[in-house]
């Protein structure tokens, strides 16, 4: 019988195997791995869409100095703008005509005149007309305000057919009718001059008493004097 003291060794015990990295402390430096590559990624991108932006500035800015430069040469190749005296003078004076009704509205438009010699609806309705392409130049009030005269000027006949339609809408032309209707090329010109009246033509030129014509002369020389 034999006392020999037999040992056996189990090499597949944990003591016996590798050292081994945790398995958080693995998933730890997985993460930091996976965001250090999206790093580099990302700021790889920025370099190239850095350098990208900046071509596509500097072609932006030569296609930029090439448009400039046509421009200015178209310029310097044109004649200098010059304006038609006669336009310059046709509206200096329309301006003229506008700011003088406009303070005869002003006027009467502060005044307190009795309802039945009161023109001032009439007035404010005749500067409160925006047709485009006609311009009033003077109006006159006869037979206290029964009858109206307006001349002016326009750019085409066929819009003065929408003014006095516009007109004849507001309150204070409500009653109103223009039985004469006189439309003239000027000469030299290429704008017409119109003329509305609510009297008919064999009385629009008859003379009228002194103290039943009211035209817009007249306004402004009573408004002045005090006495309208």
């Amino acid at each position: 019988m034999s006392w020999e003291i037999k040992q056996r060794v189990n090499f597949y015990l944990d003591e016996f195997q590798p050292p081994k990295i945790p398995g958080d402390l693995k998933m730890i430096l997985i993460g930091a791995g996976l965001h250090v590559g999206i790093a580099v990624v990302v700021l790889l991108g920025l370099v190239i869409n850095w350098y990208w932006q900046g071509h596509r500035l500097e072609g932006m800015q030569e296609r930029q100095a090439i448009v400039e430069q046509q421009v200015a040469n178209i310029e310097s190749e044109r004649p200098p703008l010059k304006l038609d005296d006669a336009l310059v003078a046709q509206r200096a004076k329309l301006r003229e005509d506008l700011e003088s009704s406009q303070r005869i509205l002003r006027y009467l438009t502060q005044q307190e005149l009795d309802s039945s010699t009161s023109f001032t609806t009439m007035v404010k309705e005749l500067g409160d007309q925006d047709v485009r392409g006609v311009w009033l130049k003077s109006f006159a009030f006869y037979d206290e305000g029964r009858h109206i005269n307006i001349s002016g000027f326009t750019d085409d006949p066929a819009k003065i057919s929408r003014y006095v339609s516009d007109l004849l809408k507001r309150s204070g032309f409500s009653e109103q009718a223009f039985r004469f209707v006189d439309v003239r090329k000027q000469e030299d010109s290429r704008w017409l001059t119109f003329k509305l009246d609510t009297r008919p033509r064999e009385k629009e030129n008859a003379a009228e008493p002194r103290n039943t014509v009211m035209t817009s002369s007249e306004v402004m020389r009573r408004a002045r004097e005090g006495s309208l």
